[in-house]
């Protein structure tokens, strides 16, 4: 007990007490120096030394480890006596074959208890922060906001005690991400008492200082050291706080734990919480920074006061820059609650609504739409909202995504003359909007919204981004692929140009992009892509990286980039988890069956019920998806029948269907199975789409597309298109171009031709990562004869065994091996069981040693 820290051997008294009857049977000597340390009988004069006292403990102890191990467990040892601390730390440093453990526990804050220093030791901190989020998502009985969660541990450092109990302090609307959490977030009455008799043993100026302290968020000095000279407080009132270890003074003012300073903050009163803002306010305009004045007035404002509400709302532009869409949202909802009028609260409230949706707080924003009236708004209002709900359909289950199309088409109008710039916004959004609803869109296509964007932007012209990419893109639907290029650059140009706004490239980068990438330039549409990462970075804006990962593996799945789709659906799975969405719902949005037709996987079990849930919510990205997956993986296999009875079913009418992207695929296989009035059909269409492009991506694909199709000039058109796939970026064309090519020479007898095409076809496609690929590759040579090239799947393993093996070496469990292929367990079982006969081993730590390095790993999302 600390009231006993300075009673010489007063925790030794407490151990021996406890067990006296076992005295009697140690040896003589020892056990009196014992005793008499403890008080229990009269001891010599002078006392025995601590070392004999020590063995006498030694003794002790070791006699209750005879029939069974022995733990001993010294909590706060930082208030143990220094002799009883001396004496078992003795009895420790002499354990050797004893089944013992001393177990020390010292708080780092508190007395140092030196005896200790050369026992072995580890530093607990808190909680890491994915132990954390364990930790509290066992023990929440609600749904816990991810955002909100990493709040609190952000709050707590991790600390266990004060994380369980903000889960029973907090309100379940604050928990769901409804509410904002308090600035800083409360800690519970256990842990601010502690924290709190810490503060108050502090003289009354120091007190001061560091409630001045915890007040100023960003801990700057000169912000509190002129606060603290308004308060009339002396230069070295910091001192003590220093010397107590709760607070430091470098180049700014630290706590020694976020625990401190919000049980200093929230302890306090308010009046001398406000009086403290007010200083912190004045100081900072001062100095010149109208930010943390404003912050700082309205903290120290009671009640409605509509000129701090409007500066407020002011600053919370550059909020969002300082600190992103949710900074913006704080600001706005403080905004609201000064507002004296209900409509400039409501329109408040509003703004808030669009921030957190845009910062991914899909329960926020909706929260915030709730407690909108239903009438009494303007065109422009109404407009607004319709917006935001559209918005809230991709953050909420439960949204209809072909719906969003018509009501976003519908919002622009509304917009069209009263409000040109939030009409482009619409006209935006309807374009990413028709990408996610694919050929399920309702009562819509994109050149009606091209039609619109395109009116709109006559009827407010200007060089901005947002307009000159919705002209760009729309030119390119309505006016065709030659006509769209230079606007096309042009944007691209000005997307990545570095004097233009994050806010304009977040509202264009999707529209500039895809224009790019549908003019066959998956270069220029790549570096918008990464400019717009860095913009949704700086904004804090979860919902458009995630828009920029979707979109990303979108055009990397086209390339047949496996790798780099998959880190971008892996980022995109992690973002919709942070913004609170279930794993369902994130399932059917990233699992791309079109990736695992890259690798030669057939459909897995669950993929029919996702599928089923992507129809039921308009989702057509995925549906379609199926579809491609099965055109890749049949012509990797070379059964271009079945390839092209699923292409017929794509449709590719509408640019911004996904089989639109994919018409080399379906030329390919429309040739390859026989249909050459189709193939021919499909041909045009390319032709007609990429006449007088500069693109070599482009060009290539004809030339392709004219060597399956076109009787004369074959092996001319074959060369060429070879000759532009050069790029790095076009590999994967590259490689199915030598493939075709190297099959169309074997069955002209062209052997040695026909060998070194197949054989640059192999090397690429292994390099890639395309196992199905691969074994077409090598079918065709060892119908050559070549046997140089063996198969590089084990044993026979198919691609989608090799993936389980390879996860199941790698330490996965069957439940890790289903969450990463999504897959059933059972399916894994399956799968791992025809893994075990076909290696000739009965356990996974054999598997180990298996030779499974023939080709590479199929990567999942």
């Amino acid at each position: 007990m600390e009231a006993e820290t300075d009673l010489p051997y007063a925790a030794l008294q407490r151990m021996v007490l406890a067990h006296r009857d076992a005295l009697d049977d140690l040896a003589e000597t020892p056990r009196a120096a014992l005793v008499a340390a403890c008080g229990l009988a009269e001891g010599p004069v002078p006392p025995a030394p601590r070392p004999l006292v020590g063995l006498g403990l030694l003794h002790l102890l070791a006699r209750f480890c005879e029939d069974a191990p022995l733990v001993c467990f010294i909590d706060d040892a930082q208030w143990v006596d220094p002799e009883s601390l001396q004496v078992l730390a003795f009895a420790g440093r002499r354990l050797t074959t004893e089944r013992i453990v001393l177990l020390f526990a010292v708080r780092t804050n508190g007395r140092d208890p030196g005896a200790l220093d050369d026992l072995p030791g580890r530093t607990l901190a808190g909680l890491n922060h994915e132990d954390a989020l364990r930790l509290l998502a066992s023990v929440a009985s609600r749904t816990l906001d991810r955002r909100v969660a990493d709040q609190i541990i952000e709050a707590t450092g991790g600390n266990p005690l004060a994380l369980l109990d903000l889960l029973t302090d907090l309100s379940v609307r604050q928990l769901c991400g409804e509410e904002l959490l308090p600035e800083p977030v409360p800690v519970s009455k256990r842990l601010a008492d502690y924290y709190l008799r810490q503060d108050r043993r502090l003289p009354s100026e120091t007190q001061k200082w560091l409630l001045t302290a915890a007040t100023e968020p960003s801990g700057n000095l000169e912000a509190i050291a002129a606060a603290c000279t308004a308060l009339g407080l002396r230069d070295d009132a910091s001192h003590p706080a220093e010397l107590a270890g709760l607070a430091r003074v470098g180049t700014t003012v630290t706590f020694r734990h976020p625990l401190v300073r919000s049980a200093i903050y929230n302890g306090a009163s308010s009046h001398d919480i406000r009086s403290i803002h007010g200083h912190l306010a004045d100081a900072a305009e001062s100095r010149g920074d109208t930010y943390q004045r404003v912050m700082h007035r309205a903290a120290a404002t009671i009640g409605p006061d509509d000129g701090v509400a409007s500066e407020l709302e002011g600053a919370a532009d550059l909020a969002a820059g300082r600190g992103g869409y949710s900074a913006r949202t704080k600001i706005l909802l403080r905004a609201a609650a000064l507002s004296s009028t209900g409509k400039d609260k409501d329109l408040r409230l509003l703004a808030a609504a669009e921030s957190a949706a845009a910062a991914g707080s899909g329960a926020q924003a909706s929260a915030l739409l709730r407690a909108l009236p239903v009438e009494g708004f303007d065109d422009v209002t109404r407009g607004r909202i319709l917006l935001a709900q559209c918005e809230l359909d991709i953050l909420v289950p439960g949204g209809e995504f072909a719906d969003r199309v018509p009501r976003l088409l519908a919002a622009a109008r509304i917009f069209r003359t009263a409000c040109p710039q939030r009409a482009k916004q619409a006209a935006a959004q309807v374009f990413w909007a028709l990408v996610q609803a694919d050929d399920l869109v309702d009562h819509a296509s994109s050149w009606e919204a091209a039609t619109e964007a395109r009116l709109v932007c006559r009827l407010s012209p200007g060089p901005d981004l947002p307009t000159q990419s919705l002209i760009a893109l729309s030119t390119l639907v309505l006016d065709g692929h030659a006509a769209a290029a230079p606007l096309v650059h042009s944007a691209v140009r000005q997307a990545t140009a570095l004097q233009t706004s994050d806010d304009d490239v977040l509202q264009s980068f999707m529209l500039i992009a895809y224009a790019a990438f549908l003019l066959r330039e998956p270069t220029a549409a790549a570096a918008v892509l990464k400019r717009a990462g860095h913009s949704a970075l700086n904004r804090g804006a979860e919902l458009a990286q995630c828009r920029i990962d979707l979109l990303g593996a979108h055009f990397d799945l086209q390339l047949g980039k496996i790798q780099e789709a998959t880190v971008r659906l892996n980022g995109a799975a992690a973002l919709m988890s942070m913004m609170g969405l279930p794993g369902a719902y994130a399932q059917m949005v990233i699992s791309t069956p079109a990736l695992h037709g890259w690798l030669g996987s057939e459909a897995a079990a669950q993929e029919d019920s996702l599928t089923a849930d992507a129809r039921a919510a308009g989702y057509g990205t995925r549906v379609a998806s199926r579809l491609i997956r099965t055109v890749l993986l049949r012509a990797s296999q070379g059964r271009y029948v079945e390839a092209w009875d699923a292409g017929q079913q794509l449709r590719y009418e509408d640019p911004f269907f996904s089989g639109s992207l994919f018409v080399p695929d379906l030329l390919e296989s429309a040739s390859r199975a026989g249909d050459r009035q189709a193939a021919i059909r499909l041909l045009d269409r390319l032709q007609a789409e990429n006449r007088d492009s500069t693109s070599r991506w482009a060009a290539g694909l004809v030339e392709r597309g004219m060597a399956l199709v076109m009787e004369d000039g074959t092996a001319a058109h074959f060369d060429r298109a070879l000759d532009f796939f050069s790029e790095p970026a076009l590999e994967m064309d590259a490689a199915r171009t030598h493939l075709l090519y190297g099959e169309w020479l074997r069955r002209r007898r062209r052997r040695n031709a026909a060998a070194g095409q197949l054989s640059q076809a192999l090397e690429i496609f292994h390099r890639l990562g395309v196992p199905g690929w691969s074994e077409r590759a090598r079918r065709e040579l060892a119908a050559l004869g070549d046997s140089r090239h063996e198969s590089t799947l084990p044993a026979s393993l198919t691609p989608q065994e090799l993936s389980v093996a390879r996860l199941a070496a790698a330490g996965y469990t069957n439940a890790g091996i289903a969450a990463q292929l999504f897959v059933s367990s059972s399916t894994v079982d399956y799968h791992l069981r025809k893994v075990f006969r076909k290696l000739g081993v009965v356990s996974r730590r054999q598997l180990q040693n298996a030779d499974l390095d023939g080709s590479p790993a199929a990567p999942v999302p």
